[in-house]
């Protein structure tokens, strides 16, 4: 594996001459950015001169919880990878020239994402970006080519500070005065602050295949176009970051929670990924001018659903999550596959042209992170088409009303030990940063649970206060 300053050497003189040109364009500062445990971007605002010789980051981030710690008050939770035993020390890190974009809106800053290394050269074993690396470059040997397309649900409401800090956050207006599905009148302002992003995102080579509303106050859908595994993910956690951040500026508010509305009305938000094969020739290798699916696309479904239950935490990695889970809401409850069948986990779409044939992957909510669940469907897919075994018969029908699919974990205690056992997990992510997701995870029923031991709930109120 390439040492920090092996990379260092082979990638300064071509980062210090699209430094040149950045500052030639105007560019002073750059934002570096490195993904933590929860999906979200850290960053540090720094000048642009320096950049080619690396940077330092702080190994903390990855123990920072959801939230920063609300509202159980933690700021970071323990861990063998970093703690007290290791000082809590800097990392190296070095920019990846792919992800250094000037910023079309604010045109005197660009940013970067950054690979992390520890002090003795050797990659970080918690660096989110290189199981993704590490997925490429077997596509690369076994002369595949992979493209991921993510599209992901989420709710954006008018800000009201008072509201917020008092984490009143249910009582907040929905942006857009209906809940219909495929809508441009909801607001106003609606096609403004859409067409915002969008060029926002063309300046950071991002595309965007479409955007809409979702059926749900304040619901909407924004969907990337397809490209390489890792780009993918770092697609996704910039165009959630650049949209949180485009929303406030319109003084309103993003939420990327699995749910937010009330139980049993309107949908969730989830993020499907989209998945799509080629061999060394270009062809599309789930292609069956035949079949729904050719034969090796039956193989990578395989895979996709022998693995479903113990990838289901990246799947649904939070308290919240498993309040999605309806398949009244296109959420699947069941380990199964279907054409064109919205409430199977695993959906083939073959329209509007057969050739252009993928699979679409229903089972992640918009909670999830992106550099976890990509290389974890991957894997399984690659690993269903070594092993060369059909899968379950295709779904016809509700999938409620056939006994013999096997049921998703409906809790993330039940979860967390699917991922906790499986090997496949660890050979996927790397076992240290498959104990550290596992970790994070567990703080969050820690947290949970303390906050139900100290807090007295909604639920007592109503019950009790009037009722005993």
């Amino acid at each position: 594996m390439t040492t920090f300053w092996e990379q260092q050497a082979a990638s300064k003189e071509g980062l210090a001459k699209q430094i040149a040109q950045l500052r030639q364009r105007g560019v002073h500062s750059v934002i570096t950015q490195v993904p933590d445990m929860n999906g979200l971007l850290r960053c540090r605002l720094q000048p642009l001169d320096g950049l080619e010789k690396g940077c330092s980051t702080n190994s903390s981030l990855y123990l920072i919880p959801h939230g920063d710690g609300q509202p159980a008050g933690e700021q970071i939770y323990e861990s063998p990878h970093v703690w007290y035993h290791t000082g809590f020390g800097n990392l190296h890190s070095l920019a990846d020239s792919n992800t250094l974009f000037q910023l079309g809106w604010r045109p005197e800053v660009s940013e970067v994402l950054l690979n992390c290394y520890e002090r003795n050269g050797a990659r970080f074993s918690l660096d989110l970006r290189r199981p993704l690396e590490m997925l490429e470059e077997k596509l690369a040997e076994l002369k595949l080519t992979m493209k991921v397309g993510m599209e992901f649900e989420l709710g954006i409401f008018h800000f009201d500070r008072t509201l917020v800090e008092a984490g009143h956050h249910h009582k907040l207006k929905p942006f857009g005065h209906s809940l219909q599905y495929d809508s441009v009148n909801r607001d106003p302002d609606y096609m403004d602050l859409m067409e915002a992003f969008r060029a926002r995102m063309d300046s950071l080579g991002i595309g965007v295949s479409s955007m809409e509303s979702e059926i749900g106050w304040g619901m909407y859908e924004i969907a990337l176009s397809p490209t390489s595994p890792l780009q993918a993910a770092d697609n996704a956690v910039r165009a959630r970051h650049h949209l949180k951040e485009l929303c406030r500026e319109h003084d309103l508010i993003a939420t990327f929670m699995a749910r937010y509305q009330p139980m049993g009305q309107d949908s969730a938000c989830g993020t499907h990924v989209h998945i799509s094969l080629y061999d060394e020739m270009g062809h599309n290798v789930f292609y069956d001018r035949e079949a729904v699916l050719s034969e090796r696309g039956r193989f990578f479904v395989a895979g996709l659903l022998a693995q479903m239950q113990a990838s289901h935490l990246a799947f649904r990695p939070t308290i919240n999550s498993y309040r999605r889970l309806s398949r009244f809401t296109g959420c699947p409850e069941e380990v199964c596959w279907g054409d064109e069948h919205r409430v199977s986990a695993v959906r083939v779409i073959s329209s509007p042209d057969p050739q252009a044939v993928r699979l679409e992957h229903r089972c992640p909510g918009a909670d999830t992170h992106p550099y976890i669940i990509v290389p974890l469907i991957a894997a399984a897919g690659l690993q269903g088409l070594h092993k060369g075994e059909e899968p379950p018969a295709m779904l016809i029908g509700d999938p409620g009303k056939d006994e013999s699919l096997e049921k998703l974990p409906r809790s993330l205690e039940a979860s967390l030990e699917l991922f906790r056992e499986s090997e496949f997990v660890k050979e996927a992510l790397g076992a240290s940063l498959a104990d550290q997701y596992a970790r994070s995870r567990e703080n969050e029923l820690k947290a949970f649970k303390a906050w139900i031991e100290k807090d007295i709930t909604s639920f007592e109120f109503l019950r009790y206060f009037e009722g005993v």
